[in-house]
């Protein structure tokens, strides 16, 4: 079986201003990370160029700093939910610098089901391996 495959910087220019991204994760170690960083320095780069970028994000649960404190420190966070543990993030959800909610996460998935947070445009998904079957 072939799987088409593309860079963390490709998949990350598929997301686009506005977008709700879904991610997997509970704690830094399960959490995808070459893909954040690439659209951290896309906002980056878009906000240089005076564009607006900013994409909610919802997950199982906490990122660590290579999803949320580095889509902090970009600008690129509208809102995000349920948990994070980020000081960066912390700091900027006091300054109001984005929405949050601190939702228990056994209702995240009622929630996403039901449309309260929106719909779901990019889900992003870390895997070890790829197999035929």
């Amino acid at each position: 079986m072939s799987y088409k495959f593309m860079t963390a910087a490709e998949a990350a220019s598929l997301i686009k201003d506005g977008d709700i991204i879904g991610l997997s994760g509970f704690t830094p170690a399960g959490t995808p990370k070459a893909v954040t960083a690439e659209l951290a320095k896309m906002a980056e780069e878009k906000h240089a160029r005076g564009e607006h970028f900013k994409v909610s994000v919802l997950t199982g649960a906490s990122t660590g700093d290579s999803c949320d404190g580095v889509l902090i420190r970009a600008n690129a966070l509208d809102f995000r939910a349920p948990y994070t543990t980020n000081a960066d993030f912390r700091k900027a959800c006091n300054n109001g610098q984005v929405k949050y909610s601190d939702i228990h996460l056994s209702q995240m998935a009622q929630r996403i089901r039901s449309g309260f947070l929106g719909k779901v445009n990019v889900a992003i998904m870390e895997a070890c391996e790829l197999t035929a079957d």
